[in-house]
């Protein structure tokens, strides 16, 4: 109960911040949509900040936990790559993605963006090479070929999240998300 509670708050501050601005938002404001008390909302947070934080953290682990799932699910490496890349590149920028959702709460606090992002970066970077590694061990990756794919996506990957929004933040293009996928994929598959 009390972890729903707690979620349950965090999901109503985070619509409320998005729509109202974080300055804009008041605990009162959290205490009325949560139909909580404001006593509710002090156990389980110290402060405004402190929600804020946990919003954050909150859309940061759902970031990576979406990657986590293709990583460690069943299916060749190149399946799990090209999976990987296209939900990393394509899903990324939809208004309901958990970086998008990030974006929008830390449009103004671009040191605690750039943090955030460096944290998740690493987690999926991890994520990668646990991906490239298996299909190495396994033979299906050349291994210079997959040295050179990871190189190629660390720097590929942080660029487009440092593209300037257009288009109201509009996707990737799905095409170009599948395509630089699958050329990723086949790239490091070993030649037999």
């Amino acid at each position: 109960m009390a972890s729903r509670t707690r979620d349950k708050l965090i999901e109503t501050a985070k619509q409320l911040f998005i729509h109202k601005g974080v300055e804009n938002t008041t605990i009162g404001d959290i205490a009325t949509a949560s139909d909580k008390g404001r006593r509710t909302i002090y156990t389980y947070f110290k402060s405004k900040l402190d929600i804020y934080n946990a919003v954050i953290e909150t859309e940061s682990e759902r970031m990576v936990s979406q990657l986590r799932e293709i990583s460690q699910s069943i299916g060749t490496a190149a399946e799990k790559l090209q999976r990987f890349i296209e939900m990393r590149l394509s899903a990324d920028r939809s208004p309901s993605s958990p970086y998008s959702i990030l974006k929008s709460l830390l449009s103004m606090d671009f040191a605690r963006m750039s943090k955030t992002r460096r944290k998740a970066w690493e987690k999926e970077r991890e994520m990668l090479a646990s991906i490239l590694d298996e299909g190495v061990a396994n033979g299906e990756f050349d291994c210079h070929r997959a040295k050179m794919l990871q190189t190629v996506l660390h720097t590929v990957i942080p660029a487009i999240d440092q593209m300037p929004a257009t288009d109201a933040d509009a996707p990737i293009p799905a095409a170009f998300a599948e395509s630089f996928s699958i050329l990723a994929s086949e790239s490091v598959i070993s030649l037999r």
